[in-house]
């Protein structure tokens, strides 16, 4: 092949402070030279880079179990690549697969590495049944569904003629969250939102039966007009102030799942927790948290089912994509200040065109 002479990276420039806005300021951009492999590696283009609330801990100073990124590393971020050379027996040129690229336009990946320090999360996957646009292999045939999967049917458990809500209802687990609920049977499907547009596009987009925008309404009246008998799950993503809320208006019997905290995560210091839990012991209701790479031998089974319901129907692509590398710095910084609506991807580069269409 005819290797590029250099290759575009997102190095992390100064740590993120508690007070501050996730942006371009934090990055810097460079040209260093192009990857070369050696003996059991693949050099990799990157063709799609995924965004999780979870990378803005990346970057702090204060890190617990999170994957660190240094001053001066490149950002660290999983995404979707193309095999353009292998010097490894399981993967040829042609190949599509997942790995923690990292925002770079190139990277070399050994597939056998199994060390463990989260910047090669699980080892490289390939993906075996490839379908244009790529983008669904990173929302809704990807961790984002499957976090949604875990929390909406492994964890609520939703059942017929369950109340459902469901906190950032237009971000990308949220988006899913809210069609696995329809799915499962739920009686009413209720979701939150800031501002008005994200709350018109939840109803018309038909993920909700109701929408809820705590930007300004009062949420406890809110949910309890929404769900007079009180929820029957709670699918958090957002946390303190809003979980709050929600356990005001939880029904007997009621699941509270715990899938992010993007309010309070990055607080310094720590908010006082949730003033309501004894709603638990009332309502005789649990609250459980869970971290979707635990469930990373199971993808293969909730990517078959998610793509019979798509094949079916009944879920919808719902990708909101910035386009190029350049813009990876606003897009996670998007996650933020609420400027998206369903999974936020950004493309680096196009999908192979011998690639079927979905």
């Amino acid at each position: 092949m005819n290797k590029p002479a250099e290759n575009k990276q997102w190095l992390l420039k100064q740590f993120v402070q508690a007070d501050e806005v996730l942006g371009e300021q934090h990055y810097e951009m460079v040209s260093s030279p192009m990857p070369t492999i050696g003996d059991q590696q693949i050099l990799v283009q990157t063709l799609l880079l995924g965004t999780s609330p979870a990378q803005r801990m990346y970057v702090t100073e204060q890190r617990t179990f999170h994957i660190a990124v240094e001053i001066g590393e490149v950002m660290s971020g999983r995404g979707v690549g193309l095999v353009l050379e292998s010097k490894h027996p399981d993967f040829k040129s042609g190949d599509i697969i997942q790995a923690t690229l990292g925002w770079q336009q190139y990277v070399a990946l050994t597939p056998d590495d199994k060390t463990d320090t989260g910047k090669n999360v699980r080892t490289v996957q390939k993906v075996d049944q490839p379908v244009r646009p790529l983008t669904t292999i990173m929302g809704l045939f990807g961790q984002l569904a499957f976090s949604a999967y875990v929390g909406i049917i492994e964890i609520g458990q939703v059942k017929p003629g369950d109340v459902v809500l469901i906190s950032s209802a237009a971000g990308g687990v949220g988006s899913v969250a809210c069609q696995l609920a329809r799915i499962q049977g739920a009686a009413k499907v209720v979701g939150i939102a800031g501002g008005k547009e994200k709350c018109q596009w939840l109803l018309e987009q038909g993920l909700c039966d109701a929408a809820i925008d705590y930007k300004s309404e009062d949420l406890v009246t809110a949910i309890a007009s929404h769900c007079p008998d009180g929820a029957d799950v709670y699918l958090d993503n957002v946390g303190g102030d809003m979980l709050d809320a929600a356990l005001q208006n939880i029904a007997v019997g009621a699941r509270v799942v715990i899938c992010g905290m993007i309010s309070t995560e990055y607080l310094n210091p720590r908010p006082d927790g949730p003033k309501h839990y004894f709603n638990l012991l009332y309502k005789r209701s649990r609250m459980e948290g869970f971290f979707v790479f635990d469930y990373v031998p199971r993808w293969p089974e909730f990517e078959i089912k998610l793509r019979q319901w798509y094949s079916e129907g009944k879920l919808k692509l719902v990708d909101d994509v910035f386009e190029g590398l350049e813009s990876a710095p606003i897009a996670l910084g998007s996650l933020f200040t609420g400027g998206h609506t369903g999974g936020c991807v950004i493309r680096v580069a196009e999908d192979p065109l011998e690639i079927p269409s979905l």
